[in-house]
């Protein structure tokens, strides 16, 4: 397994969020980062990070960059 998705899974497994959180941050990807703080028990770097670690920024990234077309 190449070094890059070690770190990944190394990442999702030392993490302070639980499956459910995770769930709900997917789910509901679209709310914005204030409302989701209100939220979830997790300050904005905290979200934005795992967002970024569940790959959901570059999907937004995309979806932006299919959508502009």
């Amino acid at each position: 397994m190449p070094h890059r998705f070690k770190r990944k899974i190394r990442k999702l497994q030392n993490s302070d969020w639980s499956t459910e959180q995770d769930i709900f941050l997917i789910e509901n990807n679209h709310l914005s980062i204030e409302e989701l703080v209100k939220i979830l028990p997790f300050n904005d770097e905290e979200i934005v990070d795992r967002k970024n670690v569940l790959g959901l920024i570059r999907r937004e990234i995309s979806l932006r960059k299919i959508h502009d077309i």
